[in-house]
């Protein structure tokens, strides 16, 4: 509920008045006088006449009727659902008396206190607010998650100024617990919090040269990293290690900015020098396998799946093990470890990659008996996932109407849902269905008139499987102003000018195509276009190159059939 009103708070922002007199909050509530013989009958009218005057749009009068309600009524929620509708309203006096009423019938809520902060805030008051902010901090479990919660609340303020004028009337308070350089540390995440990147870099890095302490390094690391400055966040790294080099976390944010960097064997020697971890071990074989040194991965997954795990750590080994050996196309293996993820965070997701390996692997009913199971208990993410993999499935067994028919179901299920559309589309084309296929495909491009992927996908079938080329080129052409680097729109937009009669437009589209990826389709399209401008001798070598590389591929077949080219 909290996040709620945050979010609906920042919404409303407003220009900050001057330091308004006096100290708001400190008014006692009056309860009105209420029937001794029926208190509840008076907070029963009241709240159903909140609510009448709400759903009639007149939220002044449903504020004062659950003004009158948490008045005479010992319940805390109606406090609390004054200060929700108060929110709405973006009435910070009337927040302050509920958030001040809620907290007097809960003293042992935070929740209260944060909101009597938010209205101070919102109204433009500097020291209530900094002494609220300086007692959540005291209070807080620890001090880092106390400011974690203070800086949340100070970026909620009228305007940038008022937060930083608020903030350094904390750090004055906090004095004697926070330096100067713990000071610009935290002036920094509000800056951050602010949309203030360079200030808070600046601030940062202060901090960290200031003071050796480890978190101020790590935060002037991270914003180098958010700068796209790899240089800048290993050199912090690097010094955020020199007394910790075993530190595994710094260890793995050091090795991505390696890997980031073009640095791999950098990185993977770093990963091989730290003690043996679950995130270490696996990191360090995702790395290996995604620079081809797939011998040294496997040796690092054997590491994993022999590695003994602290007390509690156990499914998420488990998973590890699993996605590991996934990449690492250890099939059976993937099964078995992502079997032994029986409960956790991340059982659906074991249970959802457990049964594509199964569906890949032949054992298909039992793959999609598991992902309905699935279905049942995940959430809607999940759930899309699910019905997603189950239709892939389907699809690589040439099975194009039955994934249709699963996809229609689903969408019963995730009306709306755009992956779900895409891929029914997809699987229409492949049955020749082009009326579904159009449908879905407008209708994603309805609810997301910028949706590059669908409408290069609707222009790109009307190129190839009909005769509308115009209506396909506009198509195209509004995918391509979108997303201008993407190498299927690019071939999709050479495709379309071949279709319309002019190859040597077609030309550099598909060579730039061809370039951005190694696609058998994009290769098809490059060599009937070279073959048609007569450029026979590169055409053969684009097309049976890509047969080399792409042995399986029918398409790519039909095309060098089609222009009676003899494969070797």
């Amino acid at each position: 509920m909290l996040v709620l009103m945050f979010g609906l708070a920042l919404a409303g922002c407003a220009v900050m008045p001057e330091e308004p007199q006096g100290v708001p909050g400190e008014r006692e509530f009056e309860p009105a006088v209420a029937s001794e013989s029926e208190p509840d009958a008076d907070v029963l009218f009241h709240i159903m006449a909140a609510e009448q005057f709400g759903a009639a749009g007149d939220i002044d009068q449903a504020l004062d009727n659950y003004r009158q309600a948490a008045m005479i009524s010992e319940d805390p929620e109606i406090s609390e659902q004054l200060a929700r509708l108060a929110v709405t309203a973006g009435d910070w006096e009337t927040l302050l008396d509920a958030a001040a009423r809620w907290r007097e019938l809960d003293p042992e809520s935070a929740d209260p206190q944060r909101l009597e902060i938010l209205a101070w805030l919102r109204l433009g008051f500097i020291e209530p607010p900094a002494a609220g902010l300086e007692k959540l901090i005291e209070q807080a479990p620890n001090r880092r998650a106390g400011w974690r919660d203070a800086l949340s609340l100070v970026a909620s303020a009228a305007t940038e100024a008022h937060a930083e004028s608020v903030m350094e009337a904390l750090l004055e308070r906090l004095g004697k617990h926070e330096g100067s350089a713990t000071g610009d540390y935290y002036r920094s995440h509000l800056a951050w919090q602010l949309d203030q990147p360079e200030r808070a870099r600046v601030l940062a890095e202060a901090a960290a040269s200031a003071e050796p302490e480890r978190r101020h390094r790590v935060w002037a690391a991270q914003l180098a990293v958010a700068d796209d400055d790899y240089d800048g966040a290993l050199a912090w790294y690097r010094r955020a290690r020199e007394e910790t080099p075993e530190d595994l976390a710094l260890g793995l944010a050091e090795a991505e900015v390696l890997r980031q960097l073009g640095r791999e064997q950098e990185a993977i020697a770093l990963l091989e020098s730290l003690p043996d971890s679950v995130d270490g071990l696996y990191t360090l074989g995702g790395y290996q396998q995604q620079f081809a040194a797939y011998e040294d991965a496997i040796l690092t997954w054997q590491r994993l799946a022999a590695f003994k795990p602290v007390e509690g750590d156990r499914l998420h080994h488990a998973f590890l093990t699993a996605h590991l050996a996934d990449l690492l196309e250890l099939e059976a293996e993937a099964i078995e470890w992502y079997r032994r993820v029986d409960g956790g965070p991340s059982l659906q997701q074991a249970r959802i990659r457990k049964a594509a390996l199964m569906g890949r692997t032949g054992a298909l009913d039992e793959a999609r008996e598991l992902l309905a199971q699935v279905r049942e208990q995940a959430s809607r993410v999940e759930r899309q996932q699910a019905w997603l993999i189950e239709s892939d499935l389907l699809r690589q067994l040439d099975r194009p109407a039955d994934a249709v028919a699963l996809l229609s179901r689903a969408l019963v299920d995730l009306s709306g849902s755009i992956p779900l559309l895409y891929t029914r589309a997809i699987a229409a084309v492949e049955m020749d269905d082009l009326e579904l296929a159009e449908q879905d495909l407008r209708r994603i491009i309805q609810i997301d008139p910028e949706n590059a992927m669908a409408l290069n996908a609707l222009g790109y079938t009307l190129t190839d499987r009909t005769d509308r080329h115009q209506e396909a080129y506009r198509l195209i052409r509004r995918a391509l102003d979108l997303d201008p680097e993407e190498p299927a729109i690019i071939d999709s937009m050479g495709w379309v000018y071949f279709r319309l009669g002019q190859p040597d437009k077609a030309l550099g589209y598909l060579e730039r195509a061809l370039e951005g990826e190694d696609n058998p389709e994009i290769a098809a399209h490059l060599g009937e276009v070279l073959w048609v401008l007569g450029q026979r001798e590169r055409a053969l070598q684009v097309l049976i190159d890509a047969r080399s590389r792409f042995p399986d591929d029918d398409y790519l077949a039909d095309t060098i059939d089609r222009l009676g080219i003899n494969d070797p």
